[in-house]
């Protein structure tokens, strides 16, 4: 059993300390008391009582920044998040299986430390390394980034006016501070791959962040270059199909073709409870688009119920996933835990 080792952290500043106790207080409920439960803290209060509670625990040592960032890292993994599925390189991974070879390979290039370890960053400026592990047949590969944003907050705007008498309106927007986790997986044996990207403020921040990414470990992996970005628009015109035919895997929310001539036309239930399919209509011009179209985006429920393929359904209740066809992005909204999200990632794989 291979240990992974603690790199000693850097020196936090004054606003990491506390963004990392208001990042443990934005966890769902159960998450915290998880972490409260871990740290063998009462369980039981309000928001501010919680913080109360936290900073007096780091302050006084009973729990370390490190532990906090573990924890959140942990977390954040199977939590809200943006996902790109990959092909593996045409090549022979076995290099890249053998330990040995793949620690003089990171030594290499300066990154040797990081090989089975952690550094426990919070939010470094820039897109930083933070761990590379080698276990059960996988490469996973994290870095770690600060990102800003502003966000319109009209309840606070405000009226003044110059000397002269002219109005003045003030927008107010609120400062937010996030934490991006990139993590990257490598499975040697089937050789595939996926980008994990913490969900961020934004749509189009995906693929920047995933450029940066790339750009960073290039000198000794080039994921640009030699993984092949999984091609899924196929995937959402199959879970409509399989819908229509009576089959379902998932319920659709919405579900939006594009035509080869670069025309769209999309569909949307009534509420997430309800399916697009239901109206002979709407349902006759998604079919032809279908037949003749591209998906472009699929807003749908994966269900609980039934078994497809030779893997067992772990779901307990509908999960929520966004196909952003067109980017090759699987936006999961909502937090899941690993089994769950493993098994959708399969089925998208598998309908490709």
């Amino acid at each position: 059993m291979v240990s992974i080792r603690s790199l000693a952290p850097p020196d936090y500043s004054e606003d990491e300390k506390c963004a990392l106790v208001d990042f443990l207080l934005s966890l769902k409920k159960t998450h915290l008391q998880d972490f409260l439960r871990e740290a063998e803290l009462p369980r039981s209060g309000t928001k501010a009582e919680f913080r109360e509670r936290l900073t007096q625990a780091l302050d006084e040592g009973h729990i370390t920044h490190e532990q906090v960032v573990d924890f959140l890292d942990a977390v954040a993994l199977w939590g809200k998040q943006h996902v790109y599925l990959y092909l593996g390189p045409r090549g022979d991974p076995n290099p890249w299986k053998d330990p040995e070879l793949l620690q003089q390979h990171l030594k290499q290039h300066r990154v040797g430390k990081y090989l089975n370890a952690r550094l426990p960053l919070v939010l470094p400026d820039a897109l930083t390394l933070s761990s590379i592990t080698h276990l059960d047949g996988k490469v996973r590969i994290t870095a770690v980034q600060k990102k800003t944003y502003a966000e319109r907050a009209p309840e606070h705007d405000a009226e003044k006016e110059t000397e002269d008498g002219a109005p003045i309106i003030l927008r107010a927007y609120v400062h937010h501070v996030a934490r991006a986790l990139v993590t990257f997986e490598w499975d040697l044996s089937a050789n595939t791959a996926m980008l994990q990207i913490t969900q961020l403020h934004g749509d189009r921040v995906y693929e920047q962040v995933a450029k940066e990414f790339f750009d960073l470990v290039s000198p000794w992996l080039d994921i640009e270059k030699t993984f092949t970005l999984l091609d899924i628009r196929g995937v959402i015109p199959r879970l409509h199909e399989l819908e229509g035919n009576g089959k379902p895997e998932a319920r659709s929310h919405g579900i939006h073709y594009r035509s080869l001539r670069g025309r769209r036309l999309s569909a949307h239930s009534p509420s997430p409870r309800d399916s697009v399919i239901g109206e002979p209509d709407i349902d006759n011009a998604m079919v032809g688009i279908r037949k003749n179209g591209v998906g472009h985006l699929g807003n749908f429920y994966w269900l609980a119920n039934g078994n497809h393929g030779t893997v067992a359904n772990p779901l307990r209740g509908d999960v929520h996933v966004i196909l952003v066809a067109d980017k090759g992005r699987i936006n999961f909204p909502t937090p899941n835990n690993e089994d769950v999200m493993r098994y959708v990632l399969h089925r998208v794989r598998a309908l490709s």
